[in-house]
């Protein structure tokens, strides 16, 4: 039984202090398959990501998903073990447990579909990791890029960039709490626990909503007091850019956000308002260009925090 925890199958991608043997100094070394997991940004902090990295179809987590805790909550929660293995036998016809689905596929599992770590990058405040997830996709996806940026103390704004062989239709999907909400007026998440709770919004280009919407899953009839939410857009692209950001915050603190997706030729990025402070976060879409820049904001590396 599942009670006021989820099962989260949203990728997201951060490495601040790994529990791999992936070193710093070598950016393009593999994830190593014997470790499952990697703590994000540390095992010792307040906010943290624990993203499972293994690709093996019997891996104990299901590969590139993640849980979410927040200031002594678990607030989502991936299935592990058992209860996984019980989970891929009930939905094999049905792609309700994957994270990402193009053309109403999920990824492929294997052992040697690894993440694999291509930027890192840090600043004041902030820390940001990219990893390359293309093997999963290989047949459909010429390149599948994840990075997740972090600003302290509580933020983190992931970027999916997806290029398609040919176009295609692209959907996240999200197993939360049954206690979620879907905002009525804002069309994002609304997650309230005992000591802690969530936002999370997919900033949407202008009049071209990214709404969230719950949607039937044979997930949900296998684990109780969860909800199927999906997102993404309704028609065929050859590429996407995909922001979503994940706002934690402590129970009953003021939380007040407003969020605006921000795109040049460049860059893409999102202005996000926290209590009325902004934040510029901006990721580089050209990798062959030296600088690149968004709403007057320059920067030269793969992220850019303003």
């Amino acid at each position: 039984m599942i009670s006021n925890v989820s099962r989260l199958l949203l990728p997201a991608l951060l490495l601040l202090e790994p529990v791999t043997s992936c070193r710093a100094d070598h950016p393009t070394d593999s994830v190593p398959a014997r470790h499952d997991y990697v703590v994000i940004p540390n095992a010792t902090n307040e906010v943290q990501f624990r993203l499972y990295t293994n690709a093996a179809p019997g891996a104990s987590h299901l590969w590139n998903t993640f849980d979410l805790l927040g200031y002594g909550e678990t607030l989502l929660e991936n299935p592990a073990g058992g209860e996984l293995n019980q989970g891929r036998a009930a939905v094999s016809s049905d792609p309700s447990l994957d994270s990402l689905l193009v053309n109403g596929r999920g990824p492929e599992l294997n052992a040697t579909n690894h993440l694999t770590v291509i930027e890192r990058a840090a600043g004041t405040n902030w820390s940001y990791v990219a990893f390359d997830a293309t093997a999963g996709y290989r047949d459909r996806l010429t390149q599948y890029h994840r990075g997740v940026l972090f600003v302290e103390p509580d933020l983190f704004v992931v970027w999916d960039h997806l290029v398609a062989r040919e176009p295609a239709l692209f959907k996240m999907r999200l197993h939360a709490p049954e206690v979620i909400m879907v905002d009525p007026l804002w069309h994002d998440l609304r997650l309230e626990l005992s000591r802690a709770g969530l936002r999370i919004t997919a900033p949407p280009p202008r009049k071209n909503p990214r709404d969230w919407e719950r949607v039937e899953s044979a997930a949900d009839q296998l684990f109780p007091h969860t909800a199927t939410l999906q997102l993404g857009p309704t028609n065929q692209l050859a590429a996407l850019d995909l922001l979503t950001v994940y706002a934690v915050h402590r129970r009953g603190e003021r939380n007040d956000f407003a969020f605006r997706l921000l795109e040049t030729t460049s860059a893409v990025g999102a202005r996000i308002h926290r209590d009325g402070l902004p934040t510029l976060v901006a990721f580089k879409t050209a990798a062959s260009a030296t600088n690149a820049s968004l709403m007057g904001f320059g920067f030269s590396g793969p992220v850019g925090v303003d």
